[in-house]
């Protein structure tokens, strides 16, 4: 889809790219600027980052009428304390994804991942790290080989849903190694299961900040 992105109300973006190490990272920012061949993006300075520019990114934008997502090019990052700024190819063309972005909160929950590794089925028992109606993020002890597709089992309060899920990544911040995975398939009484859950984890959030 091609629209002006000058033109439309921007929330925030999301700006997945790798380090040099070559594992991949999301880092959420807010707009600094946008113009017809960059955009300016600031996130809360972070010493740790280690970031190699220039590069190809993957660009989620958050808007009032939906989430969007595009491929474009990272050309630098400038320290500006207290913040980071990220500059940005602005991109012509992008890809409607949803008419919102599903909400994701912090959970630990058992699950299991089950896919074919080698020829034979491999079940890994893991911890999740965040859950949303739209994916999972699971914490692993190491980074495996993941082909395209697996089948999860996520051990929820009360309800235990077993789904089909597309790899999408490995990332490793704060020193945990994560695959990121998208539900595909999942029966609608499941997706608003754990939509309810995550609902209830951030009300429990929020109360725990006002104490």
């Amino acid at each position: 889809m091609n629209f002006d992105l000058t033109s439309i109300k921007i929330n925030y973006l999301k700006i997945t790219y790798n380090d040099k190490d070559s594992f991949t990272h999301c880092v959420k920012s807010a707009v600094r600027n946008i113009t017809d061949y960059e955009i300016l993006a600031s996130t809360k300075l972070d010493e740790n980052l280690n970031i190699k520019t220039p590069q190809e990114v993957e660009l989620s934008i958050a808007c009032d009428n939906g989430l969007y997502k595009a491929k474009t090019e990272l050309t630098r990052v400038i320290k500006e304390e207290p913040y980071l700024l990220f500059s940005v190819r602005t991109p012509k063309d992008t890809e409607f994804q949803q008419k919102r972005e599903f909400f994701r909160v912090k959970i630990k929950e058992d699950a299991n991942i089950i896919f074919e590794e080698t020829k034979e089925i491999t079940q890994l028992s893991v911890i999740t790290y965040d859950l949303s109606a739209n994916g999972v993020r699971i914490e692993l002890d190491k980074k495996y080989d993941f082909p395209e597709e697996v089948k999860i089992i996520l051990y929820l309060p009360q309800r235990i849903v077993e789904t089909k899920a597309k790899f999408i990544r490995t990332d490793n911040e704060d020193n945990i190694i994560k695959a990121s995975f998208q539900l595909i398939n999942t029966p609608q009484s499941d997706l608003d299961y754990i939509s309810q859950v995550c609902l209830k984890k951030q009300i429990e959030e929020r109360k725990k900040n006002l104490l």
